[in-house]
């Protein structure tokens, strides 16, 4: 159930002229349904060999996704069997960004102010990294019924505090529809 951050041409275009939190939610039209209990779809990226800024982003994550399941009341089980939902999740970090013509898609070039008519040309804060997130929970081997994919404009990219910032505001959105746990 892990969510890809298979994001076109197109829409990184558009992410990055907004510089708002950009939030698509999971709409399943699922009924709802009672869990309480919960188990990671994904290891941590300090597990596997990852850049120690994505082991970070990770981290703050995670813990921002368990911090929200818990005060909704729902427990982390150490066993699968015993987990009533499954939470993936991930983040990441678009550091440059690219535009294209788009009559030819197999033509894409890095942004410059000498680019051919009919590139769309990108705002100011383009090189600010674009930090994505997505999240997931649902039944074990099943669709998400709650999450989705945030996105914002990084633009202090050294500051600790704007980064967990967006990301505490990130989740809180994706998981904004996500009901307290069954008792």
């Amino acid at each position: 159930m892990r969510y890809l951050l298979s994001m076109g041409l197109m829409t990184l275009l558009f992410l990055a002229g907004c510089q708002e939190m950009q939030v698509e939610r999971v709409n399943t039209g699922a009924q709802p349904v009672a869990f309480s209990t919960y188990k990671w779809g994904v290891a941590p990226l300090s597990d596997v060999d990852a850049t120690a800024q994505l082991v970070e982003l990770d981290e703050e994550m995670r813990g921002t996704v368990a911090a929200q399941l818990q005060r909704r009341g729902y427990r982390q089980v150490a066993q699968d069997q015993d987990a009533d939902m499954v939470v993936d999740y991930q983040v990441a970090v678009v550091d440059e960004f690219f535009s294209g013509d788009t009559r030819n898609p197999s033509w894409d070039k890095q942004f410059d102010s000498n680019a051919p008519q009919d590139v769309v040309e990108l705002p100011p804060l383009t090189d600010a990294p674009l930090v994505i997130m997505s999240v997931g929970i649902g039944r074990p081997d099943g669709a998400a019924i709650w999450g989705g994919r945030a996105s914002e404009l990084l633009t202090r990219p050294d500051s600790i505090e704007q980064r967990q910032r967006l990301i505490s505001q990130g989740v809180s959105q994706l998981l904004r529809d996500l009901p307290p746990a069954y008792q």
